[in-house]
């Protein structure tokens, strides 16, 4: 045995009787090579990175069962490799945060199962998790006494209480704050870095500053459609209308609801394609990062998306993201090295800093999403693919939009909900009903308008087909007239304040307009889809 293999052989002995000094030797030595054998099997650094953290715990759990030391690396490799391949296994190769709940907890149960009563133990995980996340030293004492109590040494809540003198309530907040400051750190930290390697690479420190109003020719409900206005105006689309946008987008034909009739109910529906398909509908193009019900877990996501807003701010265009500000969506309009902060917009703020480490971080859970517009060519004489437009219309009214959910419906299906619970009289949150409908008017009085568009030809280039233009202004009539009915029920349920759902006379009312709205709705898809067929007859593509 050679003096090298001697010494490690002793270090690992030492590490089994407790010797703090001879640990970190260990993890010094090795956790390269770790990473190394991990990055190999999973072909990911960042989930290498998690799978190193958690083969050191297996090391804190069973290094007891480490019969003969001078196994101590096979051994260790073993693990790493047992690690990756579960991984592989796994649905996604993004895990968890290391300091969201489900995580916090897996760790507690490693350190429950140890043995507590031996100093090696209690220092080796004190040390991994310091290892894992330098962060933990950056809590307040209150936090960090709660994180070792209950999470490192297993306590209970009450018993965790009971020790720091506080109550079971105080505990819990403290493990909430704890975890959100855990994972704001992470952030920070690898944001840090990032931002230091665009330095050394001569990267300017500011950028953007689009100046971009939401003036009101912008204002919607559906603030994604005004967003997309906007953006594709600072690209050289003058001459685009919030028509255009609900048009090319499907919004026009929309309506959705969650299974409890709240507000986020209008949002309830495929982000992603609905922005990418009205882009190439216009004419446009964009990138998409995360989407509807997508959470951000990793910095690495997060940077690799930063690579795309300063490119486009840089060329002058705004980026679109979900909840800069509020529950909405907003603009990005500038950025700023040196304080680490993102110039924000939506429909109640402008110009105000968002930490760049925010960005999809708002609140927990939210939807990680931001669309990145390209520079295109714009063409001013170009004509809508309107045969496509039309059947997308028909699938948003025939309710076949809905995103990949259950608790969500969508098209015909909303009307039948709606008119459910207004038969019912159900007492629903007065905002959240007026909010809904007021919606759901605002995209039919733009369903409408299209349609009016469509019978013009000096906007579309070339007259329609005889046939499908019959079918059209069919349609237009049936969309006139389902938005004067739109119009009367936001009359009584009024916003802000709304009004009663429960009241029988405006529930009894609503639920006759709605089911009226949802006959023509269905007939006016008919005609659309027979347009479509004829459009597409006479000009195949």
């Amino acid at each position: 045995m050679s003096y090298d293999e001697l010494s490690h052989m002793l270090l690992v002995e030492k590490a089994q009787k407790g010797s703090q000094e001879a640990l970190s030797s260990l993890i010094s030595q090795h956790r390269m090579k770790m990473l190394q054998w991990a990055n190999k099997i999973v072909q990911n650094s960042a989930k290498a990175e998690d799978i190193v953290q958690d083969a050191l715990i297996q090391t804190l759990r069973h290094i007891d069962s480490l019969d003969d030391p001078e196994k101590f690396l096979p051994w260790l490799r073993s693990i790493v490799r047992n690690q990756s391949l579960m991984t592989l296994r796994s649905s996604s190769v993004r895990g968890e945060s290391l300091y969201d709940d489900r995580s916090l907890d897996e760790i507690s149960s490693h350190f429950q199962h140890s043995h507590l009563d031996e100093p090696f133990t209690y220092t080796l995980g004190t040390q991994l998790l310091s290892e894992m996340e330098a962060g933990i030293d950056r809590l307040g004492k209150r936090e960090q006494a709660v994180i070792r109590s209950h999470v490192l040494e297993g306590l209970s809540i009450s018993e965790t209480a009971e020790r720091i003198g506080i109550k079971s309530g105080a505990v819990y907040t403290a493990l909430s704050r704890a975890r959100k400051k855990l994972n704001d750190f992470r952030f920070e930290d690898e944001l840090d870095k990032y931002i230091s390697s665009r330095r050394r690479f001569g990267k300017p420190d500011n950028g953007g500053n689009v100046n971009v109003q939401y003036y009101s020719y912008a204002g919607a409900y559906d603030t994604l459609s005004s967003m997309i206005m906007l953006t594709a105006s600072s690209i050289g689309s003058h001459q685009l209308t919030l028509t255009d946008v609900f048009a090319a987008t499907g919004h026009a034909f929309r309506f959705h609801a969650t299974d409890d009739l709240g507000v986020s109910g209008p949002y309830a529906h495929d982000w992603t394609s609905s922005v990418l398909s009205g882009m190439e509908n216009l004419g446009l193009s964009a990138n998409v990062h995360g989407g509807s019900g997508y959470q951000l877990k990793h910095p690495d996501e997060l940077t690799d998306c930063m690579e795309d807003v300063f490119q486009a701010l840089e060329d002058g265009i705004p980026v679109i993201s979900w909840g800069l500000n509020n529950a909405e969506f907003g603009l990005i309009t500038g950025y700023n090295d040196k304080t680490k902060s993102w110039t924000i917009m939506d429909t109640s703020t402008s110009r105000k800093k968002l930490p760049y480490y925010k960005l999809g971080r708002m609140q927990h859970p939210m939807d990680w999403f931001v669309v990145i517009p390209k520079k295109n060519k714009y063409s001013k004489q170009r004509t809508y693919p309107i045969a496509s437009m039309l059947l997308q219309a028909v699938k948003n009214i025939h309710g076949l939009d809905r995103s990949d959910n259950d608790f969500s419906v969508s098209g015909t299906a909303t009307y039948s909900k709606w008119i459910d619970s207004f038969n019912r009289q159900q007492s629903i949150n007065p905002l959240s009903v007026a909010y809904n409908l007021a919606v759901v008017r605002e995209s039919r009085f733009h369903a409408s308008r299209f349609l009016h568009t469509l019978l013009d030809d000096s906007r579309q280039g070339r007259p329609l087909p005889e046939s499908a233009l019959s079918a059209i202004v069919h349609s237009t009539q049936l969309f006139d007239s389902i938005f004067v009915k739109m119009k009367t029920i936001t009359e009584l349920f009024p916003l802000p304040y709304g009004a009663d759902p429960t009241a029988p006379g405006p529930a009894d009312r609503a639920a006759q307009l709605l089911n009226r709205a949802s006959a023509e709705e269905i007939e006016a898809a008919n005609a659309l889809e027979e347009a479509a067929w004829i459009l597409n007859r006479k000009n195949p593509t």
